[in-house]
């Protein structure tokens, strides 16, 4: 049986507090999507490897910035290669001018991908998204210049390249062509999974405009059972008619189309607003059926901001998700508590139901352990994108053996 309460209308000040746990706000992770992740991580790696202190300069380990700085400083390019990979070759020291050029020219080509990349990266942890995407280029071009480089530094079997050298350049080769190739399936797998989400979105929102359909078709019905009621008057002036004519058939036909709209119906007036209203009460008979408590706090205010459309999403979905926790409940302890309030501007709106393994918040979306979860989660998302619409705020906290949503808005 469902327990009813209406307050009336009262004058004063209206204090709200609102105790929020676990607020449903945009999360940025969740815009983490594979290639963003394969990007930061080899982003990162690649930082790492630039940094790394592998040329022995002074008997001391120095990164690649370190040999340019000192290349410079020292204004003698040729000299800083010599000293730092032909130290035990002095023979070859004539012929390693154009070597030590091209080197100097590779690694300032590559302090300048780290600082671009540096910045990217930035860009991919911030944002979400890099503004260029120029792995391909660079892997062609430092190829290109990595075989020059070998080419000119092996001549016959004089060679001017050092194993460390070598192999800190066919790292780099590795890396970009790792990166690339984790980019390509990493950005595969993220439209697949776009098309995947778009469908079952598509999919759920035809679902959801059929439930609002029904809903308005089952309101209009409501309507006009509330029409007769007001119409009872001219109802009885036509029984009275049949009466006195003694058409028994008509009065018979006549009691059975009335009787079809108001037989057991039990219209309360909330709010004073038709539709939501109208919501109300419907949802009230199904907590009957369900046996669960409802209590009904509202005071009589007949105008709302949002449309009929939104309000039987809005309060539809929300009265839904409230039942259908319930239903996971032993009969006796369910129970969904419903006040609405309107001080000037601000409507204030909470929900409060018995609830267990009400699901796990996420950014966006309220996911649902029913099989129905997807459905779900959109319907919620829904009720969200509604509220941010008439910029108020949509609250929820979650605990052990309650849900509670509450909605503020002003204006």
């Amino acid at each position: 049986m469902a327990i009813i309460r209406r307050k009336k209308k009262r004058h004063g000040t209206i204090t709200i507090k609102i105790s929020c746990e676990n607020k449903m706000e945009t999360d940025k992770m969740n815009g983490w999507t594979k290639k963003r992740k394969v990007d930061t991580f080899m982003g990162i790696l690649l930082q790492v490897y630039c940094f790394f202190p592998w040329m022995r300069i002074n008997r001391k380990w120095n990164t690649i910035h370190m040999y340019v700085i000192k290349t410079f400083q020292e204004n003698d390019y040729i000299k800083m290669y010599n000293h730092t990979f032909l130290k035990q070759h002095m023979w070859k020291w004539k012929h390693s001018q154009v070597v030590a050029f091209i080197f100097l020219l590779m690694l300032i080509f590559l302090i300048l991908l780290q600082s671009i990349e540096l910045y990217e990266l930035y860009q991919c942890i911030k944002n979400g998204n890099r503004s260029t995407n120029y792995h391909v280029f660079v892997w062609i071009t430092y190829l290109a210049a990595f075989y020059i480089f070998m080419a000119i530094a092996s001549t016959g079997f004089v060679e001017f390249y050092s194993m460390p050298m070598f192999c800190y350049m066919m790292l780099f080769l590795a890396v970009i062509g790792i990166w690339i190739f984790l980019d390509i399936q990493a950005e595969a797998w993220d439209v697949e999974t776009e098309q995947h989400r778009a469908e079952l979105e598509e999919q759920d929102k035809k679902m959801l405009q059929m439930k609002v359909k029904a809903m308005e078709e089952q309101y209009r019905e409501m309507l006009k059972s509330r029409k007769i009621v007001h119409d009872m008057k001219n109802h009885l002036l036509a029984l009275k008619k049949y009466t006195q004519e003694q058409d028994w058939k008509g009065l018979e036909e006549y009691l059975n189309e009335l009787s079809r709209d108001m037989l057991d119906y039990n219209y309360q007036i909330w709010t004073g607003n038709h539709m939501l209203d109208m919501i109300l009460n419907q949802k009230e008979k199904e907590a009957e059926k369900q046996k669960t408590q409802m209590q009904i706090s509202t005071e009589v205010f007949t105008t709302l901001p949002f449309s009929d459309r939104e309000i039987i999403s809005l309060f539809g979905n929300l009265l839904d998700n409230a039942l259908e926790a319930c239903e996971q409940i032993k009969e006796g302890e369910r129970w969904i508590h419903i006040k609405m309030k309107k001080k000037n501007q601000l409507l204030y709106i909470e929900i409060v139901n018995a609830a267990k393994n009400t699901g796990i918040q996420t950014d966006e979306n309220f996911v649902s352990k029913k099989k129905d979860g997807v459905l779900h989660g959109y319907g919620m998302k829904n009720i969200r994108d509604i509220v941010e619409q008439y910029n108020g705020m949509f609250q929820c906290k979650s605990q052990e053996d309650r849900f509670e949503v509450v909605i503020t808005i002003y204006g």
